[in-house]
Parts: C-alpha cells; structure tokens; sequence
C-alpha cells in the first residue's frame, strides 16, 4: 500500500513556529507521516526538492531560479536537496537533469481516453526562459524521456508572476477535471490559459465573490490521500474558498482543513504546495 509523506524546511519550523504546529498537529490526527529538511536555505522546499514522476522515479532538476539573482545566500545547493532526497528515497529511484527548473513549476493531473489513464505535467512557459541556451525541442524532449507516457501543457508566463509556477494556477480534481484562479490574470494570458487546459480538462473556476492580487493561494494547498490543507488569507474569501473546495471532493468530507498564513503568502509569494515537499512509496 502506497502512503505519503511530508516534508518541510526546518526554516518553517524556525521563523514560523505556530502555522508548523498547526501543519504538524493536522497531518498527525490522519497519520499523515511527515518529517524536516535540515541545512536548506529557505523555506520554499518544493522547489529544490525532486518532482515524483508517476510511480516510485523522481527528478533533481537545477535550482537556480532567475528571481534569487543577487539574493544567491537563499539558494539551496543541488549538493543538499540530493544529500537530503537519498537519505530517504534509494539512489536507484533519482535522476538528475541539467535543466533549471523548480518544482513549484509541475502540476500533475490526469485524463482518462478510451479507458486509458494518462498522467499530464502542466507547466508555464517559464522553463524556456530560465534554459534560453537551449533549444525549446530539446528541452522538451529531454523532459517527456524524463516523464514517459506522459502529456505536457504548457501554460503562457504572465510576467507579473516572477516564479511562473503553476501551482498556484490549477490543482488537479481527481481524473479530467482541474481547479483554476484565472480572475487573478490579465484577460489575455487568462483566456490563453483556459483553452490549454481545456484541451485535456474540464476547467472549474474557484467561486469567490471577490477576486485578488492573493487569491491565487487558495490553489497552492497540500493535498495528501489522508487530508487536504487548504492556505486561509484572513479575509471574507476564505470561508467561500473552503467551501467550494469541499465541494469539490466530497470523498474527504470532514478532512479539509484551513490554516491561516496571510504573513507567509504576502510576505514570499508562496503558499503551502510551496512550502511542502510531498510524495508517495
């Protein structure tokens, strides 16, 4: 039987004591297992950590985001994320990529044609930017060897959004069907976006009555088999969010919870997917 685990940086732990405990406390009472990264240099860990491919394979890509240029003492060295990946996933099971890329930039959902299930990665076009030295053909054929069986979408950069991740644009609703927050988006980049993804997915808009420069949190949550965690902005919006996503899967019913962090979100720019590195043996 498969099970999940979580991780978070130990600089959580360190500067953001009570939503930790709150994480921590949530992930217990549904026997969610869970541990600490030790010695990374920020809290963002999704995005040093490897990307799971489907099944037990993973993917150490390059951390060397354009946005922490000048601010290099905040950038976690490939040498730690890889110390720290095979101290609990067998050697066997990693891979490395000369690409730079951060995981926050791979959302994985999935599609069912005629009986067959396939795993698609959803992407900004973001990669192309960071890899300019490379051809836009190869880096895509060096990532479907990386994920074989698997489709790639790639999403327009709105390049308001410094990091260009997609995990705070849609998460996956079980098969065929994927969470958005477009309404934070210029028009433009927003209606590019929606006709990618209803290439392969019903596209469902979080409900809110007011949208802003933050609601795109409410996408960037921890979604575990056991539990959902769903990031809380201190405003109106938050109760309507939770609600829609309970809506949405009515399998977990009483195992959606909210944590409030509006500091984190304002402060870094990132939610919980952010700050979660999770996967499943």
């Amino acid at each position: 039987m498969f099970a999940d685990y979580v991780y978070f940086s130990d600089n959580l732990k360190r500067y953001y004591p009570n939503i930790y405990s709150e994480l921590v406390n949530i992930l217990l009472k549904h026997n969610v297992r869970y541990g600490v990264l030790k010695g990374t240099n920020d809290y963002w860990c999704r995005d040093y950590m490897p990307v799971q491919v489907e099944g037990n394979s993973f993917v150490q890509f390059q951390y060397h985001p354009d946005y922490l240029e000048g601010l290099r003492d905040y950038e976690t060295p490939k040498e730690i994320s890889m110390s720290l990946t095979k101290s609990l996933i067998p050697d066997s099971l990693i891979s490395v990529s000369s690409i730079i890329a951060d995981g926050g930039n791979f959302t994985l959902g999935s599609i069912k044609r005629g009986g067959k299930y396939t795993p698609v990665v959803v992407m900004t076009e973001k990669i192309f930017f960071e890899n300019s030295g490379m051809d836009r053909k190869d880096i895509v054929c060096q990532l479907e060897t990386l994920f074989p069986n698997h489709k790639f979408l790639f999403l327009p950069w709105d390049r308001n959004d410094t990091c260009g991740h997609t995990d705070g644009i849609l998460h996956a609703v079980g098969v065929d069907k994927v969470l958005v927050n477009l309404n934070v988006y210029p028009d433009d980049v927003a209606a590019s976006m929606r006709n990618i993804l209803e290439s392969c997915f019903k596209v469902i808009d979080l409900k809110l009555s007011d949208y802003h420069d933050m609601s795109w949190a409410y996408i960037n949550m921890i979604h575990t088999q056991n539990v959902i965690i769903v990031p809380g902005l201190g405003i109106p919006t938050d109760k309507e969010a939770l609600l829609h996503i309970k809506e949405l899967f009515p399998d977990y019913q009483d195992r959606i919870y909210q944590v409030q962090m509006p500091s984190i979100v304002k402060r870094g720019g990132g939610a919980l997917n952010c700050l979660s590195w999770t996967f499943t043996l």
